[in-house]
């Protein structure tokens, strides 16, 4: 079949202000009882606050922990000399005061106490005060972190004599006062003979590595600058080969051309001097420098030869063996795999993907690493907040691995693991690791390439397979990601294992081949290749893809990149047969599926893509025209599928981490001017405000509830009967929602039409958007 350029998506005239709606009602609270109630916590705040010693002749932050009952407005608290820090899921808001002794907030509680003026249906400020259930200060047992609290240390007291090696998170401030919170730890620290090992300042996060004993730790929980304090992260590997694949006639294979693009690696090194890799490599180092740049451990160089070759094994099935792209590689971790003490994670991440930006010009960042010790909980980490800020910065593709379920956990199965499966998948333990929480990234989880059997175990009835191929991978982590955003975002071939009888043990690609992915050995003078099975693995492959469709589109943005291999991504029929028909189950596991490349390259004769990429200001929307050709209006199954890309800022110390949102709408059997007054905004007078909805809102799949969670949208609409009577125009409204940040965003929307029937779809509407331009 013909293929062809991706057409673009025409955007009609006009930006317009959002219809917003109102929050809830007043909550009918007893003013007197309820302000002397709030004074009093306020009083005995301040009071309690002045007692703190100064440290270093520094006097303490006044942060204040305020539990609410409904909205109150950033800019609210701005205006009586409070920051918000962090918004919390159970509405509990963490403040830092500008003013210790918080006049303004007084002269509001005070004024709400008072007589109600004449004329006004409410007290003074009613919205703010009842809006309020408590104000006080954070506990020094609501600073120690999840790792921590989950090894017994649910208290200062239990810490004693032991130095530990811990990373100290301090409320995100800016310039002076960072400054002089940063100031404060370290006082304390040198008073309590504890040390900084280094510090970390990043848009949205204030992090210190200290070593410190039990006095030094308790000093530190007492300290209102300090957020949490918990152990640093610990990379999640997977199982490494201890037999590996031989090959006697290696096949012919070429080096990667000197213009390819550059995909970047951040993992645990590269041996350099590998045979199928050596010609391919761009650059290799370490972060930090000490740490050299070879693969002592064995995960950087497989990981590697997949984001250059991606599927090698189908690769060396059909020689020659062209190398797709190059390869720079940085080092984050040590000979053990353990990231460096001296450095805080996001420090050395930070570090290294700039590095490999600005010197090597990568736009696409492989970084198959994990925190073994760290579960998604509420918000997402400052691993994942750096990764984040440094897409939406850099405009980077950035791909990151799900994580591999705990061996321990899948061992205690023994041989009910195949009867369990794939249900214990589902567990709250599996659910993925940090920094797959990331919005802004592509997480990825993983799906079996093959049962997992060879020609040897024909005759051994003891070797059991769990998964069949494209079944989710027996190890593979799931979501959802933090605020149930959907995670992973897609899945790709990991590997597989399966139980073996005999050795009542669970055998992976490491140590059984036919269960793993091929890939590049870091001992090439011992062995050429391995295998190896894990969600590691999986992300290259999709690294590989995106730099495929950066090759093809050198002018994409990460976003357009982003949606397109979203747009075209499925469930695999295998997969959903062995999850069911659960929505939640399928998007947990899979996220929106496995990408054919294929599609999201070229266009066809009865599929084709269109695309736009734009920036929208904040709580306005954009309105794109989709043709719809009569020959696509009553031809056989038919489907119109959506993808939206964008990159908010983000805090990872709110609840509300993104700092902005965008949605979509796919609007038919309406004129573009019912549109356009359908989601603006409408002015007192107008009269009644245009509504759309039944069929002429098409009902997409996965609903909106579930996609607008994230970063990465993808809706389908799937179509049998004729539709004529919704015109030859369908229209798409892109809509934006200021949070926390009223910056403009950037965005780009993919839209696949694609039809079962043998139709000129693309020459119809390549005829519409010639006469529209």
């Amino acid at each position: 079949m013909a293929k062809y350029k991706h057409l673009i998506l025409q955007k009609l005239v006009g930006e317009l202000d959002r219809r917003k709606h109102g929050f809830g009602a007043a909550s009918g609270r007893e003013p007197k009882t309820h302000g002397a109630k709030i004074r009093d916590d306020v009083s005995r705040t301040i009071e309690r606050h002045r007692e703190r010693p100064a440290i270093g002749d520094v006097n303490p932050a006044l942060i204040l922990k305020v539990v609410t009952t409904g909205l109150v407005s950033e800019d609210e608290w701005s205006k009586l000399d409070l920051t918000v820090l962090a918004i919390e899921p159970d509405k509990t808001i963490v403040l830092f005061a500008d003013d210790a002794e918080l006049t303004k907030f007084k002269e509001r509680i005070e004024s709400y106490n008072g007589e109600k003026p004449e004329g006004q249906k409410a007290q003074p400020y009613a919205g703010l005060i009842e809006a309020i259930e408590t104000v006080g200060e954070l506990s020094p047992e609501n600073r120690i972190g999840h790792i921590l609290l989950s090894e017994g240390f649910t208290s200062g007291d239990a810490f004693r004599g032991d130095e530990l090696t811990l990373d100290v998170e301090l409320w995100p401030v800016a310039d002076f006062n960072a400054d002089l919170f940063i100031h404060r730890v370290t006082t304390s620290l040198q008073q309590n003979a504890g040390s900084v090992i280094s510090t970390y300042r990043g848009n949205s996060a204030l992090l210190m590595r200290v070593t410190c004993g039990g006095d030094a730790i308790r000093a530190l929980l007492q300290l209102p600058e300090v957020s949490s304090i918990d152990r640093p992260p610990v990379p999640d590997w997977p199982d490494l080969p201890h037999s590996e694949i031989t090959l006697e006639n290696v096949p012919q294979m070429t080096d990667a051309p000197e213009d390819a693009l550059v995909i970047g690696v951040v993992d645990s090194g590269l041996t350099t001097a590998h045979p199928f890799l050596a010609g391919s490599i761009i650059a290799a180092f370490g972060e930090p420098n000490s740490l050299g740049d070879s693969d002592e451990k064995g995960h950087g160089t497989p990981v590697s030869g997949i984001a250059a070759f991606g599927d090698l094994r189908q690769a060396l099935s059909s020689p020659p063996v062209d190398a797709k792209f190059r390869i720079a590689s940085a080092r984050v971790v040590n000979g053990e795999g353990r990231f460096d003490d001296a450095q805080l994670v996001p420090v050395q991440m930070e570090n290294a993907i700039r590095r490999l930006h600005s010197e090597y010009g990568c736009r696409v960042i492989n970084v198959s690493l994990g925190d073994i010790s760290r579960l998604v909980s509420d918000k997402p980490s400052s691993w994942a907040a750096a990764l984040d800020t440094m897409a939406r910065e850099l405009n980077l593709v950035i791909v990151v691995s799900a994580g591999n379920a705990s061996s321990a956990k899948l061992a205690a199965y023994g041989d009910r693991i195949s009867d369990n499966y794939p249900k214990y998948l589902l567990e709250p333990w599996n659910r993925i690791l940090e920094p797959a929480s990331a919005v802004n990234v592509l997480t990825v989880g993983s799906i079996a390439h093959s049962n997992g059997l060879s020609a040897a175990d024909e005759d051994n009835v003891g070797v059991r397979p769990i998964a069949d191929i494209a079944q989710p991978s027996p190890f593979t982590r799931v979501g959802p990601g933090a605020g149930k955003v959907m995670k992973p975002d897609l899945v790709d071939f990991g590997g597989n294992a399966v139980f073996d009888g005999p050795t009542q043990a669970l055998q992976h690609g490491a140590n059984r081949s036919s269960a793993g992915i091929l890939s590049t050995h870091h001992r090439y003078l011992q062995h050429l290749f391995n295998t190896s099975s894990g969600t590691s693995f999986a992300a290259p492959l999709v690294a590989h893809k995106a730099a495929l469709l950066l090759e093809s589109l050198p002018d994409a943005s990460a976003n357009l990149i982003r949606s397109l291999l979203c747009l075209c991504a499925e469930h695999p029929e295998a997969a959903v047969r062995c999850l069911g028909d659960d929505d939640d189950d399928l998007f947990n596991v899979l996220g929106y599926g496995i990408c054919d490349v294929e599609r999201a390259l070229f266009s066809e004769d009865n599929r084709v893509i269109l695309y736009a990429e734009d920036t929208v200001p904040a709580d306005k929307f954009f309105v794109y025209e989709i043709p719809i050709p009569e020959v696509f209006q009553n031809k056989g199954e038919r489907q119109i599928r959506v993808a939206l890309a964008f990159d908010p800022p983000v805090r990872h110390t709110r609840f509300d981490y993104a700092g902005s949102k965008l949605s979509f709408r796919l609007i038919r059997g309406a004129s573009s001017k019912d549109v356009f007054d359908a989601f603006r905004k409408w002015e007192a007078g107008e009269g009644e405000a245009t509504i759309i909805g039944g069929a002429k809102q098409c009902d997409l799949k996965p609903g909106s509830q579930r996609r607008e969670r994230g970063t990465l949208q993808c809706g389908t609409l799937t179509m049998r009967q004729d539709t004529g009577r919704y015109g030859n125009s369908y229209y798409l409204v892109v809509r934006h929602e200021s949070g926390w940040s009223a910056a403009d965003q950037k965005f780009a929307v993919a839209i696949e039409m694609r039809a079962s029937a043998d139709i000129p779809l693309y020459a119809r509407i390549q005829e519409r958007v010639r006469v529209r331009v």
